[in-house]
């Protein structure tokens, strides 16, 4: 037998640096805003969600994170101003169908951005303290179509008409005027406060017949009478 000493080896992990194409993160991105078009105008059929999902995943892991982010609400953006603009040219007692079937799209097109982007929305989205992809979805839905000068106030003049109709027997399309009530739920509070802060006044106007002159007196002793309590 031998009595000479077994050596001890150590390995050590093969060190294998990745390097990242310069353009990968424009290519990839152009593959995914590709897809969200694609998404958008109803031609996702051929795409390849899990392909989809990957590129997305990669970009994260590989620190595009932020180009991935504002690429999304740039592109989705895009998308929702032609959207208001189809909106704002529909003709009378097709404006509500419009706007509730644009909406209605806008829902399913966010339901597969945000399965695209699912692994950004658990990271990227959680460190860096962003609004996550649904809740951003519906917030530039309110900003580009709800808020739009060209519609807020005709969507408002439009429901105020409808309880007025309904209110002298008239028949109305109740389903309609639910999901676009609907709507404005899932748009949240805020929303929500401002519809009814803004068809309050208009419902003052119309049912008590005041002039704008004698509306303001009233809020201006409102807010006056508000003060003296105060005092």
């Amino acid at each position: 037998m031998s009595n000479q000493k077994k050596r001890n080896f150590q390995t050590e992990a093969f060190k294998h640096r990745v390097v990242v194409d310069p353009k990968y993160a424009d290519k990839t991105w152009q593959i995914l805003e590709r897809a969200i078009h694609q998404i958008y105008n109803q031609d996702a059929s051929g795409l390849s969600f899990e392909e989809l999902y990957r590129n997305a995943y990669n970009m994260v892991l590989h620190k595009f994170g932020d180009k991935l982010y504002t690429g999304f609400i740039a592109t989705m953006t895009g998308h929702l101003k032609e959207k208001s603009k189809l909106i704002e040219v529909a003709q009378g007692g097709s404006f509500l169908e419009e706007l509730n079937k644009k909406w209605n799209e806008h829902n399913k097109a966010l339901e597969m951005i945000r399965d695209v982007l699912m692994y950004m929305d658990r990271t990227y989205v959680e460190s860096a303290k962003k609004p996550h992809v649904h809740p951003m979805g519906l917030s530039l839905w309110k900003d580009n179509v709800v808020r739009s000068p060209k519609i807020y106030s005709r969507l408002l003049e439009t429901l105020l008409d409808l309880v007025k109709k309904e209110r002298t027997g008239e028949v109305i399309d109740r389903g309609l005027l639910r999901n676009v009530t609907k709507m404005f739920m899932d748009l949240g509070n805020l929303c929500i406060r401002l519809i009814l802060r803004s068809l309050f006044w208009m419902l003052l106007l119309c049912f008590t017949r005041l002039s704008l002159r004698s509306l303001l007196s009233l809020v201006i002793v409102g807010i006056t009478r508000r003060k003296l309590r105060n005092v």
